[in-house]
Parts: C-alpha cells; sequence; structure tokens
C-alpha cells in the first residue's frame, strides 16, 4: 500500500490510541495478577487466552493458519522465533520482574523496544542502516537508560540484588520484543500478517502451557481481582491488540503504528501512580525524557517534517 493510499482516519487514532492505553495498562494488570498467580502462570495464561481470541478471529475471516506445504513450511520457523521472543520469554521476564519493581518502572523500560530495534535492523535488517542521526537518538536513550538505576545501585552492581536482576531483566525483555520484531521483519511474506501472528501465538501456548502445568502450584487461591487481571491481559493486550495492530500497519502504515510507543510509558505511570500508589525517583522520570527524545530524534524526518 503506497503513502497516497494509506488510512490515517479518525479510527485509525482511535484505535491506535485505545492500543496505548490497553498496553499501558497492561503492566499495572500483571501486578495485580501475581497477586494470586506465579509468574509463569500469568504469562502462560495471557498467551492462551490470546492465542484462543486471535485463532477464532483468523478462522472467522477466512484467514486460517499458515499452511504445512512448501510455502508454508517456510513460515513456520519465523513463528518460532516470534513465539519464543515476542511471547514467551518477554512475558514470563516481566512477570518475574514486576514481584520486585513498579509497574511503571516496567513501562518505562518498555520505550527502549524501538530504539533496540534500531541497531539490530543494521546488522540483520534489509537496508535498515544506523544513520548518523539514528547513532544519535540510540545513545540519547541510552543515556536514559543509565538513569533507570539508582546511583547506588551502579557503583554496588550485584546480580544477586533481587531489584537490580529484576531491572536488568526488564531490559532484557525490550531486547527480546526488539529481536522478535527484527525476525517479524525478515519472515517470507506469503501469508497475511494476522495468520503469521495467530500462529506464532498458537506455537507460543503449546510451548509455555506444559511449562506452566509443570512448574506451577494447581493449588493457589485465586482472587477475583488476579483472575480479571489475568483475563484482561490474554483478551485485550495479546488478543484483541495483535488484531489491531496487524490492521492499523495494514491500513496506516508502520510509522504512523510506531506513534504508540510514545503513549506506552505515559499510560504505564499514570495507572501505577494513581492506582497503584507507586512512587517513581526523579531519575526515572529524566530517564523517560531522555528515552523518549531520542526515539523521536532517531525516527524524525526533516524531509517529511515527522517522524518515518
Amino acid at each position: 500500500m503506497t503513502t497516497n493510499t494509506l488510512k490515517r482516519d479518525l479510527k485509525s487514532w482511535c484505535l491506535l490510541f485505545f492500543l496505548g492505553f490497553i498496553w499501558g495498562f497492561s503492566f499495572l494488570a500483571v501486578s495485580i495478577s501475581l497477586e494470586s498467580f506465579s509468574p509463569i502462570q500469568v504469562a502462560a495464561w495471557r498467551i492462551i487466552i490470546g492465542a484462543f481470541v486471535v485463532l477464532v478471529f483468523c478462522l472467522a475471516i477466512g484467514e486460517g493458519l499458515p499452511k504445512f506445504n512448501s510455502v508454508g513450511r517456510s513460515i513456520w520457523p519465523y513463528c518460532a522465533g516470534m513465539a519464543l521472543l515476542s511471547n514467551v520469554i518477554p512475558f514470563c521476564l516481566l512477570s518475574w520482574a514486576l514481584l520486585h519493581v513498579t509497574s511503571s518502572f516496567a513501562g518505562i523500560t518498555m520505550t527502549m523496544v524501538p530504539l533496540a530495534v534500531l541497531p539490530l535492523a543494521h546488522i540483520f535488517g534489509k537496508g535498515d542502516y544506523m544513520t548518523p542521526r539514528k547513532v544519535i537518538g540510540f545513545l540519547i536513550g541510552f543515556a536514559g537508560v543509565l538513569f533507570l538505576f539508582e546511583p547506588s545501585e551502579i557503583l554496588n552492581f550485584s546480580f544477586y540484588e533481587s531489584t537490580i536482576l529484576a531491572k536488568m531483566l526488564c531490559l532484557l525483555a525490550t531486547l527480546c520484543y526488539a529481536t522478535g520484531s527484527i525476525i517479524t521483519r525478515r519472515s517470507p511474506q506469503t501469508v497475511s500478517s494476522l495468520s503469521f501472528s495467530a500462529g506464532a501465538l498458537l506455537l507460543a501456548a503449546l510451548i509455555i502451557a506444559p511449562i506452566s502445568f509443570i512448574f506451577s502450584d494447581l493449588a493457589t487461591v485465586i482472587t477475583f481481582r488476579s483472575l480479571m487481571g489475568v483475563l484482561f491481559l490474554g483478551f485485550l493486550p495479546t488478543g484483541i491488540a495483535t488484531i489491531i495492530l496487524v490492521y492499523l500497519v495494514k491500513n496506516s502504515g508502520p510509522s504512523f503504528m510506531s506513534l504508540v510507543n510514545y503513549q506506552v510509558p505515559i499510560w504505564a505511570v499514570l495507572f501505577g501512580v494513581f492506582f497503584n500508589q507507586e512512587t517513581l525517583p526523579a531519575g526515572a522520570f529524566l530517564a523517560l525524557v531522555l528515552i523518549l527524545f531520542g526515539l523521536f530524534f532517531s525516527q524524525y524526518n526533516k524531509n517529511k517534517s515527522g517522524v518515518l
């Protein structure tokens, strides 16, 4: 679809706003879910419910899953990569990390995903090279990451400290998401994006379900609040959000979709502060400003006077 035929109407803006809203709330929802569920259970139920939503939608519109014929088989390894790096691993990492850090902190770290994509796309992408502007933007954003850690934590760095380890796992989750994005870009364009996403979520569910069953306590007392948190995570930020994402990229373009990166951390901080009484050090706000500015600087195109 060419730039002239991209739709950036009121519907697209509303969907973009809604996507940022539910993704921003997802970090608080994980924290709430952890009141009754273990980290791996939160990740598992989120993926299983999300896979069900996307698969049912695909079948309802006649898309279905990628075939297992000679053409379709080339897609499934990429689906597996996306399943692991965009779903199973980062969901588990974030769920565990949120036992020790605030939901607003985790939301701020997710702004590093599009910045982490820049060097990965330069190495593994197709012609998407690091320009001087992208390098400067990346360095500004990386400087912001340093402010996410307290000065005392940097001076007394230890992987045995649960808070520091949790913060490192949040950053590792962003690297997983960024790598999953590169895998998606490099996948053969032989099926629709929705079919590809459904296949990835299905594989993710098949991977994490038995792991969760083996390593989780089934006798957990489940509260209504935590149950609602898990259901929300599965249906909205994982299932419905995947469908909206595919629609926006197809109809409005990836550059329009990238605007959601500016929304998510702001919503995450607002929800964490107002609904969970979370407090953030001044360094975290400075980190958010630096990371968002680095992201904006790296994606800004003078010739088009806008974000790439």
